[in-house]
């Protein structure tokens, strides 16, 4: 397990730009090459290049886990191809799916894992496609009082961390959904909540935004298990 503290674009802001899961992870194309030999040492997953609707917002814009990933309609169709040919070298039955709403920034949109999904009331009408295409129980749920569930917390198979005014009750509901035992509050980057904006990670590594604390890191780490 390999964790850094990074900054993207020199912003702390590195799960805005970067998305990984347990099967692949994608980056913006006009990063640096000495940034993303800095990326590629920290996962043992594969990846790679890519932009959405010429965008670098690449956590952004994306969700998914090791059975598939949403993309916004926005999408080009020579980028839509380029990550379905990355896509296929590594599963043929991995889905990258579009999905036509008008609300579209799926990565604060939709928080998940391997075993479940937390979306949006945004997206209620679009809850089947989510469920099909990432392949876990997929549950409408607001907390916090905040309808971007992705952009509050952070979450892998081992654990989750969320918004710091999230209650008990809630804590336990979203345990239960995304089915880990390890959960807590916290924030990143010196007090922000929006945790996903610092942090990108999956099972086995993170990048986190330069700006975090000792106390930050160690419950990021300690909750996820890296």
């Amino acid at each position: 397990m390999t964790i850094l503290k990074y900054q993207i674009f020199g912003k702390n802001s590195v799960g805005v730009y970067l998305t990984v899961n347990n099967s692949f992870g994608l980056y913006p194309s006009v990063l640096l090459k000495p940034a993303v030999e800095k990326i590629k040492s920290i996962f043992k997953e594969p990846l790679y290049p890519i932009s959405i609707n010429n965008s670098n917002l690449i956590g952004v814009y994306t969700a998914s886990n090791k059975y598939g990933m949403i993309v916004p309609h926005l999408i080009r169709d020579d980028e839509l191809q380029q990550l379905k040919i990355y896509s296929k070298e590594l599963n043929s039955d991995y889905q990258i799916r579009v999905l036509d709403s008008l609300d579209n920034a799926f990565g604060n949109l939709i928080l998940c894992n391997d075993k479940g999904a937390i979306i949006s009331s945004f997206l209620k009408d679009h809850k089947d496609f989510i469920e099909d295409t990432l392949k876990v129980e997929t549950v409408v749920y607001k907390f916090v009082d905040h309808n971007l569930p992705g952009s509050i917390s952070v979450t892998n198979n081992n654990g989750c961390l969320v918004h710091p005014l999230t209650t008990d009750e809630e804590i336990e509901i979203i345990s239960d959904i995304l089915k880990v035992e390890e959960i807590d509050v916290s924030t990143v980057n010196r007090g922000i909540p929006y945790l996903s904006s610092g942090v990108v990670v999956n099972d086995q590594s993170g990048i986190f935004g330069n700006n975090c604390t000792g106390p930050e890191m160690m419950r990021l780490t300690n909750v996820l298990r890296l």
